[in-house]
């Protein structure tokens, strides 16, 4: 290995090293009480050098904010990839979804941290920048219904309006999952997403 590909692989791992830190530092204390001097000591490196990376914190959490995003969206298309009718494409996006919030907790939870924060976190562009990241995921489900409308398996709906619902339905679901030693003690997590989804599809079906 030359000396410019070993420089090239230990700037890489010590930008994921910062990532780390920043990823368990956002899950404890949140993004206001996580300071950039706090992830350099996580992350066992000076604060210049984060700087060297980051311009600040909110680009950090940016970063891993899309990040998490790309994970979510590979993960729920390659699910699709398999399910051959509109009905099981849609239902497999939200089995997706859910296996992605169990599998990758920490990103799911920064996902949801900036979605469910009811405070605007960032500069308008850096927000503008994260939600044009997270609409790419919303499109799949919004093709699955386009796919299923033209085929005339759903009725002929606003696509763009039913995927907004049906995100908004699966994440608060999915969110569900911290209840199950009260309001779902008598339920199980999964039937009950299920059954949402199940009941979803069926009233937009066109038959």
């Amino acid at each position: 290995m030359g000396v410019k590909e070993r420089r090239e692989r230990e700037k890489q791992a010590r930008r994921e090293q910062i990532l780390t830190a920043a990823r368990e530092l956002l899950h404890k204390k949140g993004i206001n009480a996580a300071s950039m001097n706090q992830i350099a000591k996580k992350a066992e490196l000076g604060v210049a050098t984060l700087y060297s990376y980051f311009k600040n914190k909110e680009e950090l959490f940016i970063t891993l904010q899309q990040e998490g995003l790309d994970l979510l969206k590979s993960h729920v298309s390659k699910a699709i990839n398999t399910a051959k009718s509109p009905e099981e494409k849609l239902k497999q996006v939200a089995l997706s979804f859910l296996d992605f919030s169990q599998k990758r907790k920490n990103y799911f939870f920064i996902i949801n941290y900036f979605i469910s924060n009811p405070e605007i976190l960032f500069d308008p562009q850096l927000k503008d920048k994260v939600d044009f990241q997270a609409e790419k995921t919303l499109v799949v489900a919004e093709q699955v219904i386009r796919e299923g409308i033209d085929k005339k398996v759903f009725k002929n709906l606003d696509s763009r309006r039913c995927s907004i619902m049906f995100w908004g339905m699966i994440h608060s679901l999915t969110l569900y999952k911290k209840l199950e030693t009260t309001i779902l003690r008598n339920d199980n997590h999964y039937e009950v997403y299920e059954f949402a989804v199940d009941h979803f599809i069926d009233s937009i079906r066109s038959q």
